[in-house]
């Protein structure tokens, strides 16, 4: 697991899930998160994120980061990180059709993506003219020590040894550099969402179902971060985008306090980390 505890078979199930693998989640007993076990010994990405895969999450809620350019919410992500380290060499890992990697590099950085989807990779690379290596990370052509950010948006839950990648990407950055990464908390129903749920008078449950093979935990996720070399460890929940629209006298309004709520109490729908590049371990 990701902080080598003991996992278990929770008495009832923690999440509805649709896999790319057959199998059952087990929990850490240690740090709380979770995965499916038995993971399968790799998955083929040309077979998994294909054209359909994208196009069915456009047409229901969206992609995580944008459907056709590059989301609010991450342009404001990537005012908050130059504001740290400045303008440097960035590297998006999953970046999909690579909106991310076109939108930094208009900001002057020297940016590439990493996809091991084929035709995700070439769908990025026709649209941008941006370098996409695809393939995962370890098949990247990077020289240790010689990036400044490692940036991967709703990524590391997708894959098998999601330690061993960020165990990587320590080794790619320099001494300082940056990880920045987010994933969906999808443990527990997001505070906003339950009182939603509870004002229409739907039952409680985990959401929509789910390909992920890991439901990290904020200890989970924070103590996997350290381990392989990050300090500076800052972890918050965040909700990109929050709509402010309602059908309600004063509803956007509510909404705004309810998600202020959500962020200050930790119980928001992604879990957003920011950690440096420590020692080498």
């Amino acid at each position: 697991m990701l902080c080598g505890g003991e996992l278990h078979a929770p008495p009832d199930p923690v999440i509805a899930l649709r896999l790319s693998a057959p199998g059952k989640i087990l929990i850490c007993r240690s740090c709380g998160s979770a995965r499916v076990h038995p993971l399968p010994e790799r998955l083929d990405p040309s077979t998994v994120y294909v054209e359909d895969y994208y196009e069915a999450f456009r047409g229901t809620h969206g992609i995580v980061g944008g459907d056709h350019s590059v989301s609010p919410f991450l342009a404001d992500r990537l005012l908050r990180i130059e504001a740290t380290v400045g303008v440097g060499r960035l590297v998006d890992l999953g970046c999909a059709e690579g909106h991310f990697v076109a939108y930094a590099r208009s900001r002057g950085w020297d940016a590439v993506g990493v996809e091991p989807s084929p035709w995700a990779a070439a769908a990025a690379r026709d649209r941008y003219n941006v370098t996409i290596f695809n393939s995962d990370l370890a098949g990247a052509e990077l020289e240790p020590e010689s990036v400044d950010v490692i940036h991967a948006n709703h990524v590391i839950e997708h894959l098998v040894d999601p330690v061993g990648t960020l165990r990587l990407a320590r080794r790619l950055l320099r001494r300082g550099g940056l990880l920045v990464l987010e994933v969906p908390y999808e443990l527990r129903t997001p505070l906003a969402d339950r009182l939603f749920r509870l004002m229409r008078g739907q039952p409680p449950g985990s959401g929509e179902p789910s390909y992920h093979l890991f439901f990290f935990s904020p200890r989970g996720l924070r103590r996997a971060v350290q381990a392989v070399g990050f300090e500076d460890v800052m972890l918050s929940t965040v909700r990109y985008s929050p709509p402010p629209n309602s059908r309600l006298p004063f509803g956007g309004h509510a909404k705004r306090l309810l998600f202020a709520i959500e962020r200050a109490v930790g119980a928001g729908p992604n879990l957003e980390v920011i950690a440096r590049a420590g020692g080498i371990r």
